[in-house]
């Protein structure tokens, strides 16, 4: 039997649980614009297919599959969006936005952001990492950049060619990371329509190799790793390969780069709880302490 003055306790604390507030409370927060390269050669097919009867994914659709999943990962509070890399720029399609209040939209703009987006067929990595920079600058207050891309550029640059600063860039103003998307063995590239047709693969005579390099096959396509990390230090940035969703997590969730915030908090579950903890307590069974426990 539950006792009066047990049975008011127990509505009094269900009762301030369905108007209690939400209250600001200061956690680990992350403000990111993750960008994706969509060049040709992000449509090559080498992750996963190793298995029987699985099939292989594009770079584009693991980056995009790895992003969706971290999502569910980001502290409420957190804000993130999304933007895409060809031709030599980056261009911004969804300001950051907080995570647990959109995260259907988040999906939903995720899912539409592949190669039918290209304005241009080439691919300026350097150009874009220097244009991303520009648009995490021009947002208050400045979010990570988290860029993941194969790292080939195309026109090809020389090994020996060390990227130029552009003139109005800040080291430290923007924290990121470059994300190295794609194997590391030489694939074909999908040669793809603007409505994402495949139309078969590019030829050597196709594009145009590295100068003065006769071994140069451009028309194949491999993680540029030495490029990336080379570039990620030459803007301060850190690098890590896409080898399983750990690495991106790594790059988003970068507790170095974390923000405390206020961010407005749901606590009638412990209101809630205790009720039911009262409740329990009040209705157990009267267990003898002693006795023949046969």
């Amino acid at each position: 039997m539950i006792g009066v003055r047990h049975l008011a306790a127990l509505l009094l604390l269900l009762g301030i649980a369905v108007v209690m507030p939400l209250i600001a409370i200061p956690q680990a927060t992350y403000d990111t614009v993750v960008v994706f390269d969509i060049t040709q050669s992000m449509d090559v097919e080498d992750y996963g297919g190793g298995a029987a009867g699985s099939a292989a994914t594009s770079r584009i659709e693991y980056a995009r599959q790895a992003a969706r999943r971290i999502l569910r990962d980001l502290p409420c509070g957190s804000r993130i969006g999304w933007a895409a890399f060809a031709e030599y720029r980056t261009i911004l399609l969804l300001a950051p936005i907080e995570v647990c209040a959109n995260y259907n939209d988040l999906v939903a703009a995720l899912s539409r952001l592949d190669g039918r987006m290209r304005w241009g067929e080439a691919s300026e990595i350097t150009k874009g990492v220097y244009w991303a920079i520009r648009v995490a600058q021009s947002l208050e207050p400045h979010p990570d950049l988290v860029f993941l891309t194969d790292g080939q550029e195309a026109p090809p640059i020389a090994p020996d060619d060390a990227p130029a600063l552009f003139d109005d860039f800040r080291h430290g103003l923007v924290h990121g990371w470059l994300v190295g998307v794609g194997g590391r063995d030489a694939q074909p590239i999908p040669r793809t329509t603007p409505d994402g047709r495949r139309v078969g693969t590019w030829h050597a005579d196709e594009v145009m190799q590295v100068p003065g390099d006769p071994a140069s096959h451009e028309e194949l396509s491999y993680v540029r790793e030495d490029h990336l990390k080379s570039l990620a230090q030459h803007v301060g940035f850190d690098y890590v390969h896409l080898d399983g969703e750990a690495a991106l997590r790594q790059a988003i969730l970068d507790p170095r780069h974390a923000r405390r915030a206020p961010v407005l908090t749901d606590l009638s579950w412990v209101l809630v709880a205790a009720a039911l903890l009262l409740l329990a307590w009040r209705l157990k069974p009267d267990v003898p302490l002693h006795g023949n426990w046969r």
